[in-house]
């Protein structure tokens, strides 16, 4: 799998936790903040690998998240719960929006 680095900020939106993708604008959302670090981390290795068999390059036709949501992630804390890499899939870099 190619290597890739993906920058995401976490934030609280009504019961649900969504994390927006900074390089590729793609989104996630769970109901458990805990639930994000693991869960975006297996939907972007699903989104690289499926396009990959398929034949086109991941995340294709996605463009980057808008300034509001990169403003956001620099002003946020680093999620301490993402910090374990386990080499398998994206490397993912969260951060917590308070």
């Amino acid at each position: 799998m190619p290597e890739y680095r993906i920058r995401a900020v976490i934030f609280k939106e009504g019961e649900h936790w969504i994390a927006k993708c900074l390089e590729y604008g793609y989104v996630f959302q769970t109901r458990r903040l805990e639930d994000v670090p693991r869960e975006l981390r297996r939907c972007l290795t699903w989104q690289i690998l499926i396009s990959l068999e398929m034949g086109i390059q991941p995340f294709d036709g996605f463009k980057p998240a808008s300034r509001k949501y990169w403003e956001m992630y620099e002003r946020a804390a680093p999620l301490e719960e993402a910090s374990e890499y386990l080499g398998i899939g994206p490397e993912v870099e969260i951060r917590l929006a308070a």
